[in-house]
């Protein structure tokens, strides 16, 4: 689909909708960013009343701004009278659909999941606004667990009157998250929130809702006047502390439930801390004497004014005899009306024999379709989302299979459209370390799918990103397999050592943005204090800032070492990788004097988690400078005999890499 709204923004496919509006995934052209936009039908758009609510929920979501809730963006209306909002886009499935899925829910998460609810209606509040519709379906889940609250279509300023809900109202979907005033017809408060969020409560530890029936009308008489079972009935693992929560939340009178999001909260801040509490006592409710008829199903509510007491001070009005006998009347011939209409439609019900639904979760939708015409059921709908199971495959249905329903009964199937596809992000300049959990976050397994190449001749600072394979925007798999390439930081040479004494040959390296190595002393036909070998390193050598060089210096006089400037046996353990084309490097910058002695080191490398290493192990002795003694890589912890020789001026080193990094350094003393 291509229909540029605005000026700038393009649709790309419908993700949702409802009685009132359509919401589609779209670009904003100017800003290059996703958003969605809500359209109101096209055959509304001639009807004042719903114009005036699709306004009013710009004007409720323009008012608030809260990471928890969605952002409104623009709003508008287009040369064909097509009106529409522009809000946040939100990559991720409803609560809904979470519920659907994986429910019930772990207890931390459903807490956890309702502590951003409070935080998002308390802003709410705060501003004077009540939602009036919180359900799973208009609470989203970013990728990273955040809550979005969205869709406030029908939200109020709160005020001190009663709330009448028109025929036309699309509420049949919320009845079974109703508070019980709203389903009265009467004033809606911050408390009404309240109570739906319990629900929602009940629903995500559970998987079910507290009260179901047969019509929206029986439904919201459920919430007036029914009790329902307790969740910890359904889910023994619910603490008793969460239990009371969900109580409380769901009390018929709002004057039992908590007086704010605030304390709703706090309480839920230390539920997990203290869970073994007091049963909460439910209050008793007092029948209604008179109920009046919920407002649903196109049936206004209304409430009785009074007993017929007249207000003022004006003169009394003269009764009429026979008004009385009037209203007597009248309310005899509604009674045997209701009483002739209910019998007719539960005569009906009874007499009407059930058809066995069959479950056809886990089927593909074709299957599914013609399993349920051939049980007798036509009227099928079917609603599309991501999911794990392959696309094309029902993961859920409602009601759910087996069971016996009447005929005629709306059978909803949920077709999943495949697990979610991800792309490979933009890594270029990110370190390392949040690279990798990045491409956690995303489902990426890091042990097998992501490898970390060293790279020598980058100019990024070490530890970051310079590129990766496969490039940004590539489909990922759960085979597809990552390299990172890693800089090892600036590059510099080495510069000319040999011949400077210890003093110059340290100033040299601080120049050169290298650091001093270990330092050897033995005889050699130089003076004093003279360098005479560097290793693992030679002048010329490109490799990363901040390498130690190592420093062989003449020291004839047989006193060990003690030159002013200098430190003696200094070893270090730091370095930062290999140079490329070091291997097998020898100096020829003096021959080796006295007797040679082979020594032989035992290197291990662990490797507890079983992640591929890339293990370079390098020795340098009387033979040959920085030659490779083991290029492997290892799955498991593995170790390796290093066998070197050494004479009383050539003593040995061996220094080990994994992933491009010297993780150990073991000097190799000449000691006989």
């Amino acid at each position: 689909m291509t229909h540029l709204l605005g000026g700038r923004y393009d649709l790309q496919e419908q993700i949702g909708g409802g009685g009132m509006a359509v919401v589609y995934r779209a670009v904003d052209t100017m800003l290059g960013r996703q958003v969605a936009v809500k359209m109101l039908r096209s055959q509304f758009a001639g009807d004042e009343e719903f114009i005036r609510r699709f306004r009013r929920e710009a004007q409720s979501a323009a008012s608030l701004s809260h990471p928890n809730i969605v952002n409104l963006y623009d709003v508008g209306v287009t040369e064909h009278n097509e009106y529409y909002i522009v809000m946040e886009y939100v990559d991720g499935p409803t609560l809904k659909d979470v519920i659907r899925e994986r429910g019930p829910l772990p207890v931390d998460e459903a807490v956890a999941i309702t502590e951003q609810i409070c935080d998002a209606l308390e802003q709410a509040h705060t501003r004077h606004i009540v939602h009036r519709d919180i359900k799973p379906h208009n609470i989203l889940l970013t990728s990273s667990g955040q809550v979005k609250v969205t869709d406030f279509g029908i939200a109020r300023a709160i005020t001190g009157n009663t709330i009448t809900h028109h025929p036309e109202d699309p509420v049949l979907g919320s009845v079974h998250y109703f508070s019980p005033e709203q389903a009265r017809g009467a004033a809606t408060d911050a408390k009404s929130d309240i109570y739906s969020l319990g629900v929602v409560m009940y629903e995500m530890l559970t998987k079910r809702l507290p009260f179901s029936g047969d019509s929206p009308v029986s439904i919201a008489l459920k919430h007036l006047r029914d009790d329902f079972v307790d969740p910890r009935e359904w889910n023994p693992r619910i603490p008793q502390s969460v239990e009371n929560i969900i109580l409380r939340c769901l009390a018929k009178s709002p004057a039992d439930r908590y007086p704010d999001m605030a304390a709703l909260k706090a309480d839920l801040q230390t539920a997990l801390l203290h869970p073994d509490v007091p049963k909460y006592m439910k209050p008793r409710q007092p029948l209604d004497e008179t109920i009046a008829i919920p407002a649903v199903g196109g049936l206004r509510a209304v409430e009785e004014s009074g007993s017929g007491k007249s207000g003022g001070d004006g003169p009394r009005k003269k009764r009429r005899w026979w008004m009385p006998l009037v209203w007597t009347g009248v309310t005899l011939v509604v009674i045997g009306v209701g009483a002739a209409a209910a019998y007719y439609i539960v005569m009906d019900s009874i007499q009407t024999p059930n058809l066995q639904l069959p479950n056809v979760t886990g089927e593909t939708v074709q299957t599914a379709v013609a399993k349920l015409h051939n049980a007798g059921f036509n009227d099928i709908v079917e609603k599309q989302a991501v999911n794990s199971k392959p696309a094309g495959t029902v993961y859920d249905q409602s009601p759910e299979g087996p069971t016996e329903v009447k005929p005629g009964r709306t059978i909803t199937l949920w077709v999943s459209k495949g697990p979610q596809q991800n792309l490979m992000p933009n890594l270029t300049d990110v370190p390392v370390t949040e690279a990798v959990q990045t491409l956690q976050n995303l489902g990426v397994d890091v042990k097998s799918q992501v490898t970390e190449q060293p790279v020598t001749n980058s100019s990024l600072p070490a530890g970051e990103v310079v590129q990766t394979d496969p490039a940004p925007g590539t489909p990922l798999t759960p085979t597809t397999q990552i390299t990172l390439q890693v800089s090892q930081g600036q590059m510099v040479t080495v510069p000319t050592l040999v011949g400077l004494t210890l003093d110059q040959a340290v100033a040299a390296l601080k120049q050169a943005n290298l650091v001093e190595g270990q330092v050897t002393y033995g005889p050699y036909p130089a003076p004093d204090q003279t360098v005479y070998k560097t290793a693992p390193y030679v002048a010329g050598d490109r490799v990363p800032a901040g390498t130690p060089i190592g420093l062989w210096v003449a020291n004839n006089s047989g006193e060990g070492g003690g030159v002013p400037g200098g430190a003696a046996n200094n070893t270090t353990g730091s370095g930062t990788g290999p140079a490329a084309g070091g291997s097998s490097n020898t100096t020829g910058q003096g021959t080796a004097m006295g007797d040679s002695e082979p020594k032989t080191i035992e290197v291990q490398v662990n490797d507890p988690d079983g992640k591929r290493i890339h293990v370079q192990i390098f020795k340098s002795d009387a033979e040959s400078t920085r030659a490779v003694a083991v290029d492997q890589v290892i799955h498991g912890t593995t170790s390796w005999a290093v066998t070197l020789v050494v004479t009383p001026d050539q003593p040995g080193q061996v220094l080990v890499y994994e992933d491009g990094q010297l993780e150990q350094n073991y000097p190799v003393p000449y000691s006989n």
